[in-house]
């Protein structure tokens, strides 16, 4: 009986471990300031926006990155203004469990911001600061901005939100020559384990101009 005690109290002090730390994950009081950090180091590393003086003004497609940015690499920031104003974040390029620890990431192999074909970012809906936990709730005409060093890129979501099975990557092709951008997340929300599908956005460039 004393040993059942034992066993049932270490299973309650267990759950609440694990509850705990599913908590804090979603929480994460210092996710805040980290992207802080990182967004103004990448800020800084950029410089000054470059200058239009003696030059026409590009096309509505007329700026694109000039090179694929390494994996691991801090490169751009997306807002989605439907998330409100302080809705901000870096973006790094790869897609693994520690990458994604850090924020969205671009999906490796997909088009960059501004170039023809498919840009995929994915994000976790909670952890890392829960960057994708509203995605579902983006419809059409809402926008999705992503800077880069040299480029601001606008795009519309041009459709509702829908999901697909995470062995689905039909989602990430290109059509054709089109602008576009697939934004990716885990459905439905967890945080202890694995799910099987994925909450799927669809955007088309509005523009890209210099920044």
């Amino acid at each position: 009986m004393k040993i059942t005690k034992i066993a049932a109290r270490i299973l309650v002090i267990a759950g609440v471990i694990v509850l705990g730390l599913g908590v804090y994950r979603v929480w994460d009081p210092f996710a805040g300031s980290r992207q802080h950090a990182a967004q103004q180091r990448l800020y800084q590393s950029w410089g000054a926006p470059r200058s239009l003086r003696g030059k026409s003004p590009p096309g509505p497609q007329g700026c694109q990155m000039t090179s694929r940015p390494r994996t691991g690499q801090v490169f751009a920031i997306i807002q989605i203004p439907a998330f409100g104003a302080s809705w901000k974040f870096t973006v790094i390029e790869g897609t693994t469990l520690a990458q994604l620890g850090t924020g969205p990431g671009h999906i490796t192999g997909t088009a960059v911001p501004g170039a023809s074909g498919n840009v995929g970012i994915a994000a976790h809906d909670v952890t890392a600061g829960n960057p994708f936990l509203h995605l579902a709730d983006l419809g059409p005409g809402d926008d999705v901005i992503i800077t880069t060093r040299g480029c601001v890129t606008t795009y519309a979501v041009n459709r509702p939100s829908f999901r697909v099975l995470y062995t689905d990557v039909a989602v990430l092709r290109p059509t054709g020559r089109e602008h576009t951008l697939t934004l990716v997340t885990c459905w439905p929300i967890q945080v202890l384990y694995f799910v099987p599908h994925r909450t799927i956005v669809s955007a088309t460039e509005v523009n890209s101009v210099p920044r």
